[in-house]
């Protein structure tokens, strides 16, 4: 940690790492009411999904999916979403796996 890092507070160090990321991602993003409108209108379909899970997993593809839709060429959020669908396929598979049985001695 440099000197001028121990000279602030968290909180202002909390705001400058907060004013970077903020100008980054609606740089990367768009205008936050434009994502937020994309993500509510995707996330009241996938609200009718029953299971709490995938409905998690589903919100946070969503989220990916509004920030694709400004910026198709971030790869970090194709990334994201390949993530998510993996955790929900983990999800899926632990639901299905049966713990193997005791063999016989």
């Amino acid at each position: 940690m440099s000197e001028s890092e121990r000279a602030q507070t968290l909180l202002e160090q909390f705001d400058a790492a907060y004013a970077t990321v903020t100008l980054d991602r609606r740089d990367i993003y768009g205008a936050p009411a434009d994502t937020y409108r994309r993500i509510a209108a995707m996330r009241a379909i996938v609200d009718e999904c029953q299971d709490p899970q995938i409905r998690e997993i589903l919100a946070m593809v969503v989220t990916k999916i509004a920030r694709l839709v400004q910026t198709p060429s971030h790869i970090d959020s194709w990334v994201d979403v390949a993530g998510y669908a993996r955790c929900g396929v983990m999800l899926l598979d632990d639901r299905t796996s049966v713990a193997p049985s005791a063999a016989p001695a």
